[in-house]
This record gives structure tokens, sequence and C-alpha cells, in this order.
């Protein structure tokens, strides 16, 4: 509870909670250690407030990484930077050097963060290509975490999108109705 509570107070604001996190991160980039049960929010948190030299230790740490947990913990913090220019990198980088079996989590970890939704659709729409190569399982997780949220403000366009997709493809249908649901119940939330 405190791991997900961090990361959520500090996407939010939360100067205290960021400070906390700020000064674990850097004992972790000093080669120091942290307790493991908010290793999670504490990378995230570092990815929030961090810049270029955050990314090259993130995905450094990530090659060197020794477990699948500690590898997931790094891939969600990947989504995590504020900075345009820095999500645009880790896009970059999830399609190209993140193993196939990791490539949904840090999209779905962008799809929660308020800095990277805003690009999100249309980098979705424009790889394409790439992401329906994902396992078909992981291709239904990455349409499930970015349309509901990223369709916000362009639900005809989301919706015409995917009405054309079906019509040729057919793939991940029910995935695409439900997250299409999603999309129109998260508008009308936002709306009233």
């Amino acid at each position: 509870l405190r791991d997900a509570l961090m990361q959520q107070t500090a996407v939010y604001g939360s100067e205290e909670v960021t400070e906390f996190a700020s000064g674990a991160f850097s004992r972790l980039t000093g080669g120091g250690s942290i307790h493991p049960d908010i290793a999670k929010s504490v990378l995230y948190i570092g990815a929030l407030n961090g810049n270029e030299k955050t990314f090259g230790w993130l995905k450094g740490k990530l090659e060197s990484a020794k477990s699948e947990h500690e590898r997931m913990n790094i891939l969600a913090a990947l989504g995590g930077f504020k900075d345009a220019g820095i999500v645009e990198k880790v896009q970059d980088y999830i399609l190209r050097e993140v193993p196939g079996r990791n490539k949904f989590i840090p999209i779905s970890s962008m799809a929660a963060n308020p800095h990277a939704i805003p690009s999100l659709w249309e980098w979705f729409v424009s790889h394409l290509d790439l992401i329906e190569k994902f396992h078909p399982a992981h291709f239904e997780r990455v349409i499930e975490a970015i349309v509901p949220i990223a369709g916000i403000e362009r639900e005809a366009e989301v919706q015409a999108f995917f009405e054309e997709y079906l019509r040729d493809k057919g793939t991940a249908r029910d995935v695409i109705r439900m997250s299409l649901e999603k999309l129109r119940i998260n508008s009308r939330m936002r709306h009233s």
C-alpha cells in the first residue's frame, strides 16, 4: 500500500513524498540500497523528477538486473518521465531494446502518467505496425491501457479508428470493445 500511495501522491504533487523518494533514489544511484517494498515507487519517482542522466542510469540498471521482478520495477519506472523529449526517447527504446515479453509494462505505465498521456495516442497509431507484433496478450494489454485514458477528448477519432481496424483485421475484438466502453465511461466522468 505504501508503495502504491507514494507513486500516486508524488505524481499529483506531494513535496514531502517527492523529497523522501528522491533521497532514496539518490542512495540507489550512489550504489546504496533501499527497502524492496518501496523500490517500485522510488524508481518511478526518480524517473518522474529525472532527466537524461536518470534515463541512462535506468537503462544500465535494466541491463544488469538480476531478477525479473527488478526488471519489471525498472520498466514501470521508464513510463514515469515528465519531459516530452525523454518520453519520446523511452518510447523508441521500448520498441527497439526492451525484450518482447516486457514491452507492455512501460507502455502501461505511460498510460497512467499524466505527462506522457498527451502524446500516447499518436505514438500508438504511428507505431501500430510494430505494436501489433507483440504477443497477442501483450498487444491487448497495450490497447486496454492506452485507449480508455489517451482517447479522452478524441473519442470520435478513436472510435472511427477502431471501427476501421476491426473491419480490416478483427484482432483483439473483445478488448477493443471493452476499452472503447471504458473510454466512453471515462469521458462521461470527465465531462460531468
